[in-house]
């Protein structure tokens, strides 16, 4: 929040300004081991686009009144957050699952924390993470490479390539299996999180997992029990298996990969007496695949794959994948390599990869809302 908010070379006002000028996108997300920023931009105007995140970067002035105000706006988002409810109860599911490590911190940090934060101190962290060997510039679309690395050490030349302060929470995050039940009487449906250990993106069984996670799929009651088709006969048995709960409205399989850990699992939300069904449904399917699985599920989902990356198009998410895949992997994955490793799974190697995983496993429980 705090990068677009003045520089040395740029006030606040004519940061925004210089965007809208040269009429770009500006865009920023921050995870739980990453963060990044990008802009899309005319071919004509890289260099600006270059030259204005390198400034954010290196001069960010961090003026004190501007963190304070910063502080207000993050704490108003924090004020909304039971609004959302899918990813308020992933943020308590991975509290859940990594109850002593800074991975089961909220995203956007603890609400109380975040008062005590000050210029000083995002100063220091700028000075731990903010180095040379910690970041990737990513251009994509009609750009010149040679011209775009030119750019690039001219903007982000001055940021030091290493740093002697000590970065915190490097400690391996240890996944532990916990009940974490949230009671609130006024909310009409319930939000249920079943989460269990799974491999990082470094691992061999990561791209099982990520067609694992196509295998569940997305499970929407107006798209899939008013079908044309009873929703048993649509081969996908977690949607089976909720198409015989009528007031369970929504379901989606996550997976996240991180350096060295993972969480993989299902969100359900519906109504509260189905709540006890759809923990059950978290621990079933997964179970279930450990000792039978036909290839009609798997050709299933790898299709859904295959769909999704062709899906993916813009120039801020191919960005925001290439960063991502560098600074874990330090490489790049196309998406031909990623289609041609899941081609060769059959239900035979998932069966075995859930097995390992799920059979005997214990899962972490997160129940949000007129729960029992």
């Amino acid at each position: 929040m705090m990068l677009t908010r003045g520089t040395k070379q740029h006030s606040k006002a004519e940061f925004a300004q210089e965007v809208e000028n040269m009429g770009a996108r500006f865009n920023g997300d921050t995870k739980r081991e990453q963060m990044h920023t990008s802009m899309t931009v005319f071919k004509g105007d890289v260099n600006r686009a270059v030259s204005l995140l390198g400034d954010a970067y290196a001069n960010a002035s961090l003026a004190p009144a501007e963190v304070e105000l910063a502080k207000q706006q993050l704490s108003a988002e924090h004020e909304t957050n039971y609004k959302d409810y899918r990813n308020t109860t992933l943020e308590n599911a991975h509290f859940n699952s990594y109850r002593d490590h800074m991975l089961g911190q909220p995203r956007l940090g603890d609400r109380d924390n975040v008062q005590n934060l000050n210029a000083d101190v995002l100063n220091t962290y700028r000075a731990a993470n903010f180095r040379g060997e910690n970041m990737v510039i990513v251009g994509s679309g009609s750009v010149n490479h040679d011209a775009f690395v030119e750019q690039v050490e001219k903007a982000f030349g001055n940021i030091s390539k290493t740093s002697s302060v000590k970065v915190a929470n490097t400690d391996k995050a240890v996944y532990t299996p916990s009940l974490l039940m949230i009671r609130d009487d006024e909310m009409y449906n319930s939000n249920v999180g079943v989460f269990y250990d799974a491999p990082s993106i470094k691992h061999q069984d990561y791209y099982g997992f990520l067609l694992l996670k196509h295998m569940f799929g997305q499970y929407r009651i107006d798209r899939h029990c008013e079908h044309l088709n009873d929703v048993k006969k649509q081969y996908n048995s977690m949607h089976a298996l909720l198409g015989d709960l009528v007031d369970v409205t929504q379901a989606d399989s996550h997976y996240f990969a991180y350096s060295d850990c993972g969480l993989f699992g299902n969100y359900f939300f519906g109504n509260e007496v189905f709540t006890r069904q759809m923990n059950y449904c978290g621990v079933c399917l997964p179970t279930i695949y450990s000792h039978y699985l036909n290839d009609v599920e798997v050709i299933r989902g790898r299709a859904n794959l295959y769909n999704e990356l062709l899906r993916k198009e813009s120039n801020d998410a191919i960005n925001k994948e290439i960063g991502f895949q560098v600074l874990s992997l330090n490489r790049r994955v196309h998406r031909s390599e990623v289609a041609a490793r899941v081609s060769h799974f059959d239900n035979y190697h998932m069966k075995h990869l859930c097995n390992e995983w799920f059979y005997d496993a214990e899962p972490s429980f997160t129940n949000w809302g007129p729960i029992e």
